[in-house]
């Protein structure tokens, strides 16, 4: 249990210049410990706690936010939001390693800013829209040989597949149970490998990417407006369908990804087409012809992977995802899987949407 005293401990190890005098947990992220200290000259820290059991290379994760950070501040003039900065340790790190061999980040609060879970309306998924967007923009000037994959595989659908055929093999539900889930599974198989085969044959640019890119990794203030992306743990090379479809997926559903009541789940096209228009302001001069051919796929592509991680941890009895109930992974597969037919039952207005905006 982390009190005042223990923060004080971690924070003292930081250049700054007073006392923590409070703090609070900030519940938006799943992976980390993240809390919200105030100092005695009352200024606001955002301090860190590194998932090492997550982030199996917790190094390479550190020195990727590293990299990143030290370039957001030599182009600081030409941003158009701002951006995480680190506060350097007493030995000129970015990160303080504990006794108990624990690994802490400490960052400078933006003041005023909120974030959202589900997005409140048209407006905020515009907004979410553009900061991706410019974070891609403003990335891709950057070498993605100096990034390390600090998740292997991570979007590999390929991996995927391969961990649910094992666990489709070995599990001890009874598969009959889920014979409409692995009629989708079965039907969609093909399709879904062709963003990674393009990968694979290196048919697509490799950029930066955030890999995170859901509504509450983004800080807005209390207008609504955008202020900065957040949450850069996930950093590294990957290409840009990753990033779009996994936004898509999550802040374009009509209905959270637990939702049990299937009824309620389908594809937003007023949030999709409210995202591709602030989205293209920053992208649409940077991604190519090919890039943009396959943005459509990726939805249904990420939306997929989600539903098969899910599934896969269902028959290996929920051993990955934190679970209320044991239906709970499931229910989240039946979610995915059919925004999944609401997105590809969608998925004409959905490719004229996508050319309206990303059009050269």
């Amino acid at each position: 249990m982390v009190d005042l005293k223990t923060i004080n401990r971690i924070a003292k190890n930081f250049k700054i210049d007073s006392e923590c005098v409070s703090f609070s947990e900030l519940q938006s992220g799943h992976i980390n410990d993240t809390y919200l200290i105030c100092t005695s000259t009352n200024k606001k820290f955002v301090l860190q706690k590194i998932n090492t059991t997550v982030f199996k290379n917790v190094i390479a994760v550190i020195n990727n936010k590293q990299i990143l950070s030290d370039y957001f501040k030599s182009i600081t003039t030409s941003l158009n939001y701002q951006f995480v900065v680190f506060i350097e340790t007493n030995s000129n790190s970015i990160v303080y390693i504990d006794p108990n061999n624990s690994y802490w980040n400490l960052m400078i609060y933006i003041p005023n800013s909120h974030t959202f879970d589900v997005a409140q309306n048209t407006e905020m998924v515009f907004e979410a829209g553009k900061l991706y967007g410019d974070f891609l923009l403003q990335t891709s000037d950057v070498l993605t040989t100096d990034f390390k994959e600090t998740i292997l595989d991570f979007h590999s659908m390929p991996m995927r597949l391969g961990q649910f055929d094992t666990a489709l093999e070995n599990t001890k539900i009874d598969i009959k149970l889920i014979n409409e889930l692995l009629n989708i599974v079965f039907n969609y198989r093909e399709e879904m490998c062709i963003i990674s085969q393009l990968k694979a044959e290196n048919k697509m640019p490799l950029r930066v990417t955030h890999n995170d890119t859901k509504l509450s990794n983004i800080l807005f203030d209390k207008n609504g407006n955008g202020l900065a992306v957040i949450d850069l743990d996930t950093i590294m090379p990957g290409i840009v369908h990753f990033d779009f479809g996994d936004s898509i997926r999550s802040i374009c559903s009509t209905a959270k990804e637990d939702e049990q009541n299937l009824d309620l789940v389908e594809i937003n096209l007023d949030f999709y087409e409210a995202y591709c228009k602030g989205y293209s302001i920053y992208t649409k001069t940077v991604l190519s012809e090919l890039e943009i051919t396959y943005l459509p796929l990726s939805i249904k592509t990420m939306i997929y992977i989600m539903g098969l991680r899910f599934l896969t941890d269902y028959l290996n009895g929920n051993i990955y995802y934190k679970v209320n109930h044991p239906e709970q992974n499931l229910d989240r597969a039946k979610n995915q899987f059919k925004l999944l037919k609401s997105v590809d039952s969608n998925h004409k207005q959905i490719q004229e949407i996508t050319s309206l905006y990303f059009a050269k």
